[in-house]
């Protein structure tokens, strides 16, 4: 009896990207940066959040020891890609460096033999925040 097989979701809203981050002056691999994909959100008040807003934030990855950090590629339940698909934004947090957000075109995406888009962003240099920075 053949058992029942689902097709993949949607077409890719974001690519998987992967990278390096190292700190601007040494060149030192940077272990624990908090990285995550999307918009900021606009500052709001603490607790102004509602369910359906707390439920769909970005889910930060962290770097590993060598500095290497890798975001799964998003897709969607639907037939079209949303707009926005030529640009991810990224932001880097790293505690004693200043914030980086930043953004990269979706065009240097490659496919996977698997057919996943894959983003390599290089090396993320990190700059030193001012002395007493959290």
């Amino acid at each position: 009896m053949p058992a029942c097989k689902s097709g993949p979701l949607g077409p890719y809203l974001s690519p998987r990207v992967t990278g390096q981050v190292v700190a601007a002056g040494s060149g030192e691999a940077l272990s624990d940066v908090k990285i995550t994909r999307g918009k900021p959100d606009p500052q709001s008040p603490a607790g102004s959040a509602k369910g359906g807003e707390v439920l769909m934030r970005k889910i930060p990855v962290r770097t590993d020891a060598n500095g290497g950090f890798n975001l799964a590629s998003e897709r969607v339940l639907s037939v079209f890609r949303g707009s926005g698909w030529s640009q991810v934004h990224l932001t880097f947090e790293h505690a004693g460096y200043e914030c980086l957000r930043t953004n990269y075109s979706t065009l240097a995406a490659t496919n996977s033999p698997g057919g996943e888009l894959t983003l390599d962003v290089g090396t993320v240099r990190l700059q030193p925040g001012p002395p007493g920075s959290p």
